[in-house]
């Protein structure tokens, strides 16, 4: 230290004062530090806090977008057509499937449509009639079942042999379901009018 004050050319008698100086600059530096650090560190954890709560809501935010989108894919109002729409769609699922399973429609009758004023779905039948083995029956069936936007069911059915007992005779009535639009919001108006 002595060397340093040397090559400052700070005179002997003024090096006390000037020791004196630096360890009283150096105190007091350290107790504003040691005030300041409390605040900065509440600082920081706030900080850390606020980017945290951020990254959050950015999650929200993104997960708010998907599932509002997957509610308008989903929602009737927006995907409802009309009757004769969904009338054509079953009956375009049913030539398809029985063609792929080498089934040929002999009749298909549109049989009724509509449903009941509390029924949430409203419903198109069809009555078909087509010979084929029992092997393609149940293909055709389970094609029919396993289709993840359809709502087909069999509402009624009769299997009777051919002639030849080598194939089947069927006649059966299929019922397609599909989402009434605006069936909730007539309820909660009747509601809010009482």
């Amino acid at each position: 230290m002595i060397t340093i004050l040397n090559m400052l050319n700070v005179r002997a008698e003024e090096r006390r004062a000037a020791i004196i100086f630096l360890m009283c600059a150096l105190v007091v530096g350290n107790l504003v530090w040691l005030s300041m650090e409390p605040g900065l560190l509440a600082l920081r954890s706030q900080l850390d806090k606020h980017e945290v709560e951020l990254g959050r809501e950015k999650m929200v935010q993104a997960n708010h977008k998907e599932y509002k989108q997957k509610v308008a894919e989903l929602n009737p109002k927006a995907s409802v057509a009309s009757g004769s729409e969904q009338a054509a769609k079953v009956l375009e699922t049913l030539r398809r499937e029985a063609g792929d399973n080498g089934i040929t429609l002999t009749r298909n009758v549109l049989a009724r449509s509509g449903t009941r004023k509390d029924n949430p779905f409203e419903e198109h039948k069809r009555n078909v009639t087509f010979e084929t083995g029992l092997i393609n029956l149940v293909k055709f069936l389970q094609d029919v079942a396993g289709k993840e936007d359809s709502m087909i069911r069999v509402s009624d059915y009769k299997i009777s042999p051919t002639g030849d007992r080598r194939r089947v005779q069927v006649q059966m009535s299929f019922v397609a379901s599909y989402p009434k639009p605006n069936f909730g919001e007539e309820k909660s108006k009747k509601k809010k009018k009482r």
